[in-house]
């Protein structure tokens, strides 16, 4: 157990203790909680200094990016972290098993996972691994390669998105979607029926840009329900958050390959060390990715002549908390070295704004709770639906009340009334405006 002394520690010690916390980040080692209260080990960066999307791929190198750390303020939400870092929702949540993910803590340090290993496959055009729920493009030769990487929604274990090799046949800028006969149907049986087509707005779930697939019916396309980036939620399309859709449209020529894997578990080496990077398996995939991972490390352990640490596999497995770890039995200081701590952004990219309250206004009453914790995780959760369902929490003399709105009209609380009861089944009940109440 790591534990905290004077300040007069040497650089090797402390490098030590900055290495026990890392480790109790990733792997769940036990550390005083007054630790995450303290001035932080790391080098602290402006977030301007950390990359998100962009990385050089070194020659004969694997792995890109490196771990940050970041200190939650009151109100953060980790699908608001998540997409400011352009981080999936499980990639964040993975990262840090026992972090409420709708109302965490403030002041605690979370890991923001932006170090990430390349998935097998041929390094050019358009990479997708379902596993790890993220799109790799590539750009540039074997002289001076680039990837951009974002996090994506794949598909659902009953529609799951299809493997292999495609390519992209055509681009559209603010698409129609028409909606297919199986999601009519689904919508039809939950109360909730589609017209045939839904046009380019806030209501279309194709978003502003759409790449279509060789493989009929499957598209790259952005989205309305951002908090579903880095999810198993779809009909087995791929979404983007707006931003990255954006720009993953603009780089991305007609005919470009798309190369779609299921690798949960990657191996990569990168200045001599090798990493091990586990995520949750998709259904069906995991006795066979395993074997096939523990005959590639025995291939490493064999050509280097160099040990790995067996149990710290198994741990990395174990947990599969979506990090490349080191797993040679060697020093690893360089590894923490690498991680910085990044200043907390004035504001976070994306996060839903709820609008001030209106007497004049529509609201509906979406549950009273006596705690206050579960009513602000209530609050989160409505008002992170896609589009939007402002949403919040008031103080009562007895608990919590928490309300949707507000609305300009009965129509528009009708539908939130709606979306309540088809989206998350909560039974909405409308509130008239002060000025009608009698």
């Amino acid at each position: 157990m790591c534990r905290l002394i004077d300040h007069s520690l040497s650089s090797k010690r402390l490098r030590l203790i900055v290495f026990c916390m890392v480790v109790s980040y990733l792997h769940g080692c036990a550390v005083m909680n007054s630790i995450q209260k303290i001035s932080s080990p790391f080098p602290i960066l402006p977030e301007s200094h950390l990359e998100r999307n962009t990385f050089p791929v070194v020659k004969g190198g694997d792995v890109i990016g490196r771990l940050a750390v970041i200190k939650l303020e009151q109100g953060d939400t980790l699908p608001d972290i998540a997409r400011h870092f352009s981080l999936g929702i499980n990639e964040v949540s993975a990262a840090n098993p026992g972090v409420d993910v709708w109302v965490p803590e403030a002041g605690e340090r979370i890991v923001l996972p932006l170090q990430f290993i390349l998935p097998e496959a041929p390094r050019k055009g358009i990479v997708i691994n379902l596993a790890s729920l993220r799109l790799f493009q590539y750009k540039g030769d074997k002289k001076s390669l680039v990837v951009m990487t974002y996090p994506v929604g794949v598909g659902t274990t009953e529609r799951p998105t299809p493997t292999g090799q495609m390519y992209v046949a055509r681009k559209v800028t603010r698409p129609t979607w028409y909606v297919p006969a199986s999601i009519s149907e689904d919508h039809r049986k939950k109360g909730d029926p589609l017209p045939e087509k839904i046009l380019p707005g806030p209501q279309n779930p194709l978003g502003e840009y759409a790449l279509y697939l060789s493989k009929s019916t499957y598209l790259i396309h952005g989205t309305n329900k951002p908090a579903s980036i880095g999810l198993s939620a779809t009909n087995g399309c791929l979404r983007l958050y707006p931003e990255n859709v954006k720009k993953l449209y603009e780089n991305t020529p007609v005919n470009t390959p798309v190369c779609i894997v299921n690798q949960p578990y990657l191996i990569g080496q990168s200045h001599g060390t090798v990493y091990l990077e586990a995520h949750a398996s998709l259904e069906g995939s995991g006795s066979a990715e395993a074997e096939k991972m523990y005959s590639k490390l025995r291939d490493v352990e064999k050509n280097s002549g160099r040990r790995l640490d067996w149990k710290k596999v198994e741990k990395v497995l174990e947990e599969a908390r979506g990090i490349p770890v080191p797993i040679l039995e060697i020093d690893q200081g360089g590894w923490v070295e690498q991680t910085v701590e990044v200043k907390h952004p004035g504001t976070l990219y994306g996060k839903p704004e709820i609008p001030e309250l209106k007497t004049e206004a529509w609201y509906v009453w979406a549950a009273d709770l006596d705690d206050k914790t579960e009513a602000l995780r209530i609050a989160a959760i409505i008002n992170h639906q896609g589009p939007q369902i402002p949403a919040r929490v008031l103080t009562r003399s007895d608990g919590y009340r928490v309300i949707a709105g507000p609305y300009n009209d009965i129509s528009e609380a009708k539908e939130a009334v709606k979306r309540l009861k088809i989206d998350l089944e909560i039974d909405g009940i409308l509130i008239e405006p002060a000025k009608d109440r009698h």
